[in-house]
């Protein structure tokens, strides 16, 4: 009777966890996916000067080109932490600054030709500014605010 109640208690524990997991990512919306899809690198790809020409191409941002796309390089749980009081400050509305410098990419369109998008970029860290959405997911990149 012992070893069966400590089994159908390690089978409650099981299950609980799964529930709280699949409830935790179900509550992620698109837009926080494309969000992951079009701003986190982490960890940084290594692609040397070809960086941004590879990853826009890899994250569909090339169809049509896209102007202008910064890549953070930290992990989703410390982007996640800026739409709350462990990683961000508050700023106006749904806006967040993250209270510390991370390491960015930035690509910038440079030109283009027939099917195909070329792309500089500046790398370097500073404070980022991304809105949350309501349930304190990241949802845009703020790339107007250079922090």
């Amino acid at each position: 009777m012992t070893l069966m109640l400590k089994g159908s208690k390690a089978l409650v524990l099981v299950l609980l966890v799964s529930f709280l997991a699949v409830t935790s990512v179900s509550s992620q919306t698109p837009h926080y996916w494309k969000f992951v899809r079009e701003h986190i690198d982490f960890p940084q790809t290594n692609a040397g000067p070809e960086y941004c020409n590879t990853m826009m191409r890899q994250r569909l941002m090339t169809t049509p080109c896209k102007q202008t796309n910064s890549f953070v390089h930290i992990s989703r749980d410390d982007m996640n932490n800026i739409c709350n009081w462990r990683g961000g400050t508050y700023y106006r509305r749904n806006l967040r600054i993250s209270k510390v410098e991370v390491p960015v990419t930035t690509c910038f369109l440079q030109s283009t030709a027939p099917n195909r998008c070329f792309y500089d970029f500046h790398r370097g860290r500073r404070f980022i500014m991304i809105t949350c959405d309501k349930k304190g997911w990241p949802d845009l990149f703020e790339e107007t605010n250079f922090m």
